[in-house]
C-alpha cells in the first residue's frame, strides 16, 4: 500500500505514520495498538454519556390542551 492511500497521521494522537508498522481499525489509522485502545475507550465513554443524557422533552412541543386532560362537565 502506498503512502498516498493512507492517512499521514494517527487518528488518536496525531503522530506521523512514517514507520512500517501501523494499525488500520474501523476505518481509521493508528500509530500503535495503544492509541487504538485509547480511542476505543474514548468512544465508549462518549456513547455512555449520550445514553445517560435525558431525551429532549417531547411534551414541550405538544400544545397545552393536548398535554392536560380535559375535565368532564358536571351536570346538575
Amino acid at each position: 500500500m502506498s503512502i498516498a492511500t493512507r492517512a499521514a497521521t494517527c487518528t488518536a494522537c496525531g503522530k506521523r505514520l512514517n514507520r512500517k508498522r501501523w494499525y488500520y481499525r474501523n476505518g481509521h489509522y493508528f500509530c500503535t495498538k495503544r492509541c487504538w485502545v485509547t480511542e476505543q475507550e474514548k468512544a465508549a465513554e462518549k456513547a455512555a454519556k449520550e445514553a445517560a443524557k435525558p431525551a429532549p422533552a417531547a411534551e414541550a412541543s405538544k400544545p397545552e390542551s393536548a398535554a392536560a386532560p380535559e375535565k368532564p362537565a358536571a351536570s346538575s
